[in-house]
């Protein structure tokens, strides 16, 4: 069991404020550039749940050196909490490291943002922008199917210790090409244990909800759904659209594993979904030379990816905008959809 930090301890005048969003504020630890803590807003109403960042905190024991290896590079774990008369008030965790920032914007004020999942998905949107620069890597198909292994491993890691992601996004993935191509997954305390509570209320980003939930709780078979959109919007640069229902038939892009199609397909779906060691297991089984025949890699005829709304939705729009501008996304606020507990 980890000791809690009492909050009457902690030297506020020497926190500095590095990001803020819906669920509280972020501010770098005193004499340790690498740590940070996380501080919840006071509310009445939906006090964040100590037992639940407890599970996840006390999950690390669990795990193999391995796994302790590989989990603690990709993400930001909660290490501990930070406790006010026995009020749970925040915790304490990783910094983002500085290989996962770039410099992006206008080109007269380029800013330091995060290299997050939207800029693999919108990078046809901004790529052709003279107003913009950027030091965003543009990745290979090849170099994409990487990032898609590594964050499939990570989440096949999780559900084997019985954890579920929920929240997973555009904004709450993010990647780096340094000194390799791998992701880590960041605002942990959404994380939950299958069985326990959320840390905060459920919730889902508008365009990655899973239609098969409905109004109930995210769970492992919705992670998977969202590890098909990502691989997807990553892949073909598709934005905000879902996967088209003929995926599966069509020719697997050169560089990405072969199997990838059928994975997005079947994960996507409403049918029986792989789970996330199927997903490690058939993206290591080879890697597809077949040049595709048409726009985004899928044949010309009638297979454009579909978008599940023919608008792109304020949230995506907004999430553009600020690639655009090229302001910190450090900030992050965004509309969330919650949902009931049944798993």
């Amino acid at each position: 069991v980890v000791t809690p930090i009492e909050y009457a301890t902690i030297d506020r005048a020497a926190l500095v404020e590095i990001g803020q969003g819906g669920e509280g504020r972020v501010f770098v630890w005193p004499n340790d550039q690498s740590t940070v803590y996380k501080e919840f807003h006071l509310s009445s109403q939906n006090p964040p749940n100590r037992l639940a960042l407890d599970h996840l905190i006390n999950l690390r024991s669990a795990w193999t050196e391995e796994e302790r290896s590989w989990i603690e590079e990709r993400t930001v774990w909660p290490r501990k909490a930070v406790l006010d008369g026995g009020r749970l008030r925040g915790y304490v965790m990783k910094r983002i490291p500085e290989a996962y920032f770039r410099q992006h914007g206008v080109r007269v004020m380029p800013r330091k943002v995060i290299c997050d999942w939207n800029y693999l998905s919108m990078r046809g949107r901004y790529a052709t922008n003279a107003n913009l620069v950027s030091t965003v890597p543009h990745p290979t198909t090849e170099q994409v199917s990487k990032l898609i292994v590594d964050l499939a491993r990570t989440i096949e890691i999780l559900h084997r210790h019985e954890v579920i992601v929920g929240d997973i996004s555009g904004r709450n993935v993010i990647w780096t090409d340094r000194p390799s191509w791998q992701v880590m997954l960041i605002d942990c305390d959404g994380f939950r244990i299958r069985g326990s509570g959320a840390v905060n209320y459920g919730k889902q980003t508008p365009d990655w909800e899973d239609p098969a939930l409905g109004q109930n709780h995210t769970n492992q078979q919705s992670d998977i759904y969202k590890l098909g959109i990502a691989a997807f919007r990553a892949v073909w640069a598709a934005t905000t659209d879902r996967p088209p229902a003929h995926l599966g038939d069509a020719p697997t892009p050169e560089g990405a594993p072969f199997r990838l199609n059928s994975l997005i397909h079947r994960s996507t779906s409403s049918a029986s979904r792989p789970s996330a060691a199927e997903w490690v297991e058939e993206l290591a089984l080879g890697t597809s030379a077949v040049s595709a025949t048409g726009p985004q890699g899928l044949s010309s005829s009638g297979t454009t990816p579909q978008s599940s709304d023919s608008r792109q939705s304020q949230t995506d729009r907004g999430a553009e905008k600020t690639m655009e501008r090229g302001s910190s996304p450090v900030k992050r606020s965004r509309p969330v959809i919650p949902m009931r507990e049944t798993e």
